[in-house]
């Protein structure tokens, strides 16, 4: 009567399991438009995005004002009264050789372009992490839905073992198998609160919201991406370390136009004594305390690493990519396996061990700890699920193209 009773309980815990996973709906343009309305709220109050649009709005002032002259006129005003009363006003300007500020300026165009990439790879790496924080969430509530349903299930079996030790149909060893189980389900259950509530904290840091609608994932992953397709010289972070090359090498230009020294043009007019005087002047400085040799070498060596930084990106980028890519196809090739020989291996499973009940080859501690793998192994594909999408969404970082996927491309 005991292993009827109990190979009954086992198909509620497994069919509640069944339908827990096959819960989530699949992912579509629905919820991407969704997902798109919730990312773009979160990124207009993110404070690294906020700082990386900062960072541009510097960058193109800089570049506004680095092509113009950096010398305004200068006006005098002179009056002296001795035996003879002089009175002037003059008018100075110190000419820049055109080159200095074309050269600045298009040093500063470089910062202001290798800044506004940097806000697009910010703004990729914090959808992305916002993305996988919400799988992360939805994770972790089907975890602990499912611990949760253990934990039902164990103390209804604590039950129906005690009553049936009282009626002298199972010994009190595997009462006390069935309390500790219980147990265990109990610990287990909080542990998965614990978990599901720093993920959740964690998201909230990161969003800056303690909503709790947030959205679910599905089971069907996307197909791979094909990186061979991908440029890795457009990525963002390699197209602002190009950038930053760039304006490296333009300053270095700027350097050399600095040790030209910028002549100043002078007129003054005015009385002296009831006559008129008019004043011509001229002046040019001689570099000879500071010719400007060390601002060039200085600006040499950092174009020189300016380069080995791009070369960096690029090898970066490119190792990233074949990562990524390779995780996230392992992920779902173990995925995919799993829904389509895994459940099914797992209801054979269940059937064995009914069968087995039925059969009383089995007692009640040998049950239990069949039963457990049972949950171990669908704990295990709520795992995987999760882990399959984080990869996906750091693939879509990887090949640049977060924003495009989830349809806010700007």
């Amino acid at each position: 009567m005991f292993r009827l009773i109990t190979t009954g309980w086992l198909f509620v815990i497994l069919s509640v399991g069944s339908a827990n996973a096959a819960a989530p709906s699949e992912t579509d343009e629905q919820q991407r438009t969704a997902l798109s309305a919730i990312v773009a709220n979160i990124l207009n109050e993110n404070p690294s995005v906020a700082s990386a649009q900062a960072r541009l709005k510097a960058a193109q002032a800089r570049a506004e004002g680095a092509g113009l002259w950096r010398y305004n006129p200068e006006i005098e005003y002179e009056r002296e009264n001795t035996d003879v009363r002089t009175e002037t006003v003059g008018v100075s300007q110190t000419i820049e050789w055109l080159s200095k500020p074309a050269a600045r300026g298009r040093a500063a165009d470089s910062r202001a372009e290798s800044a506004a990439l940097e806000l697009a790879s910010v703004r990729q790496r914090v959808i992305a992490s916002i993305l996988s924080g919400l799988v992360l969430v939805d994770q972790r509530r089907d975890a602990l839905q499912l611990t949760s349903t253990r934990k039902q299930a164990m103390s209804r079996f604590v039950e129906l073992s005690e009553k049936l030790s009282r009626e002298g149909d199972i010994s009190p060893s595997e009462v006390q198998a069935a309390r500790v189980a219980s147990a265990q389900a109990s610990m287990a259950e909080q542990f998965a609160v614990a978990e599901l509530s720093r993920a959740e904290q964690e998201l909230a840091e990161l969003t800056g919201t303690k909503s709790m609608a947030w959205p679910r994932f599905g089971r069907a992953l996307p197909e791979p991406l094909s990186i061979e397709e991908v440029d890795v010289d457009r990525l963002p972070a390699v197209l602002a370390a190009r950038f930053v090359r760039d304006a490296a090498e333009q300053e270095v230009k700027v350097a050399q136009w600095e040790r030209v020294p910028d002549p100043s043009i002078g007129v003054r007019w005015g009385d002296e004594g009831g006559s008129d005087l008019f004043g011509f002047s001229v002046s040019i400085p001689i570099p000879v305390l500071n010719t400007g040799r060390s601002e060039v070498a200085a600006t040499r060596a950092e174009a020189v690493s300016a380069a080995a930084e791009l070369q960096s990106a690029q090898h970066s980028a490119t190792a990233l990519l074949r990562e990524t890519a390779r995780r996230y196809e392992a992920l779902r090739t173990s995925q995919v396996l799993w829904q389509k020989d895994g459940e099914d291996a797992l209801a054979q499973q269940t059937d064995l061990l009914e069968r087995r009940l039925r059969g009383g080859d089995i007692g009640a501690v040998e049950y239990l700890v069949q039963l457990q793998q049972i949950y171990d192994a669908q704990n295990s594909s709520i795992e995987l699920q999760g882990q399959a999408w984080t990869a996906w969404f750091q693939l879509l970082e990887a090949a640049g193209v977060v924003e495009k996927w989830i349809g806010m491309e700007q």
